[in-house]
This record gives structure tokens, sequence and C-alpha cells, in this order.
């Protein structure tokens, strides 16, 4: 280094080359640098240094053979550049490199897969939305939910409350039809033939590959497997919430809805035998009863008869 630019050292170029210079040294290195030729090719030294060693991250990477060819590289470079210059830079190429990995192994490369099991499981996302897992439910995401969109594939039924960010859509992957919302609380429900959205709250996107919906507060949409249109109905009660709140809600709900739910519920075989039954609407809430005593208030609401056989019950 000449002795008018002592300050000009190793650390200083590096700083400079990385842009964390603050504005003096900038201006020093700058100076060095036109002060004479030899400085600029010292410099320009470090530079090529830097752009031959970046390492591109991809699903095949391997960070073993990376690092070796860096060292041939490193090693052909000591022939003209001193030691202790390229021993600096593989420090700084080591913690890009290290970062780099980082980066796709954490917010990339890994998937997370969330499984309920025999019990509802309450879980909180990376960007602190909750999701709420039925029996025998899933949901998976890559490290990217991250990036532009916040992905998650479900298999079953799962109550969301997504945080909001507009600037990133959460969306909801299950059967052939995709949820967007921005941030709302909605229950989905697929079963592989069907798919249910019942919204709580907000606004929700619902589109298969032939049409789409938007649904708000009380409304639900059906979609069955390749349904060409797609129709929006008002929604009544809170049945769809049963598994993680432990309450049967019912606001003029139709018959046939609260027996499919409570067959869900009880793993039981209830049966409409008439079909008039199945719109009349029940409003009430059950909370801890047990299934004989959900099936006494309907027949006395409705004064109909409840026949128990083998492995079914019939409602008459």
């Amino acid at each position: 280094m000449d002795k008018n630019y002592t300050n000009i050292n190793d650390d200083v170029l590096a700083k400079y080359l990385l842009g964390e210079a603050s504005v003096a040294e900038i201006e020093q290195v700058e100076a060095w640098v036109a002060s004479n030729p030899d400085h600029r090719k010292q410099l320009d030294d470090f530079r090529t240094i830097l752009e031959k060693s970046k390492l591109q991250i991809d699903h095949s990477i391997n960070e073993h053979h990376a690092l070796e060819r860096l060292n041939i590289r490193l090693q052909k470079e000591t022939k003209t550049i001193g030691y202790k210059f390229v021993l600096r830079w593989v420090a700084i190429i080591a913690i890009i490199f290290s970062a780099g990995l980082f980066f796709y192994n954490n917010l990339i490369g890994n998937k997370t897969n969330l499984n309920s099991g025999n019990e509802t499981l309450t879980q909180i996302l990376p960007d602190g939305s909750t999701a709420i897992l039925n029996k025998q439910s899933s949901i998976s995401f890559v490290g990217g939910f991250f990036n532009k969109t916040r992905d998650v594939k479900l298999k079953g039924e799962a109550f969301f409350k997504v945080s909001a960010d507009k600037s990133k859509p959460f969306i909801i992957s299950i059967n052939d039809v995709r949820v967007t919302v921005v941030g709302t609380a909605f229950n989905v429900k697929g079963d592989g033939k069907r798919t249910t959205v019942i919204v709580e709250s907000g606004i929700v996107k619902v589109n298969n590959q032939s049409d789409s919906v938007r649904l708000t507060a009380g409304e639900k949409v059906d979609v069955a497997q390749n349904q060409a249109h797609l129709t929006k109905s008002e929604n009544q009660g809170k049945l769809y919430n049963y598994y993680y709140t432990n309450k049967l809600v019912c606001d003029g709900t139709p018959l046939a809805e609260l027996v499919a739910v409570l067959n869900e519920k009880f793993k039981s075989n209830i049966v409409i035998t008439t079909p008039a039954l199945k719109a009349l609407p029940i409003s009430t809430t059950f909370k801890n009863e047990s299934l004989k005593e959900i099936l006494n208030v309907i027949a006395e609401t409705f004064k109909i008869r409840v026949e128990y056989g083998q492995g079914i019950i019939k409602l008459k």
C-alpha cells in the first residue's frame, strides 16, 4: 500500500466490493484506485475472485462438489495472487455459500407435512395464520411459503384463520379446487369427489378449471369433481366447526345437513327414509350430548320416529 493510503487494506477493499463500506471508505478506495494502475489491478483481482466464485443453488446442488470446485479455482489464483488474499476470500465465499444453503433448505427446499391422525390438530403456520385440522386430515407446504404466495395443500378438512397480507395471497389446493384469500376465516372440506368451502368472515375466491366464485361471510359453495359451473348459497348455522368447538350449532339448518354431520361425528349410519323430512329446518345447539339424546330432540321437534336397527338408524 502507498504511504498516502495507509487506511486502504484488504478489509476495506472487501467491504467496498460487498457494498458495506462507509461513505468515507468509498471515497478513499476510489481515490486510491485512481492514483496508481497497480491499485486498480489489485481491486480488479478481488472482483474477479468474487465473480468466479458465485454459486448457483438448485434442487440438485452438492455442497461438497461445489466447495471442491471452488478450492481448485482458488489454487489456480494463488499463482498470481497472495496467499493472504486468497484465504480472506475463501472465508467470505464460504459465508456466502453457507447463507445460500440455509436459504435453500429453510425457505425453498424443505417440505412440511402436518397430519392430525386420530385427534384434531391446531397449528400456527410460518406466516402467523392458524390451521385447525379435523381428524385424519393433513396439510403440506414447502419452504417457499414465504415467496409471492402462501401455498398449502390440504387433504381432508381444516378451518383456517389467515393473517392478512395483500401482497402474498394465501392459496389452498384441494382436489381440483383452489381457494384464494388474503386474510379471512373459513372452513374447507374435501373427500376426493366433492369440496365444500364455508366462509366465516372476509372474502374468499374459489375456482376450479371451469369457473370461479367469490364468497363472503355466511356463504358456501359445494364443488363436485369436474363441475362446470360454481354456485354459492347461504350457509345455515355452524355445523362445520363442530370438530374444534364440540358444538353443533343449527340455525334454520336442513335436517339432512345435521344428519350428515352426526354420521361423521359419531361414525353412525343414520338414514332419512322419508324424503320430505330432509329439508325440515332445525334451530338449536347441541353440546356434549350423546347421539341418542340428539336423536330424541330431533324426534320430539319434528314428531317423527327413530327406528334403531342392526347397523342402521332410520328417521321416518
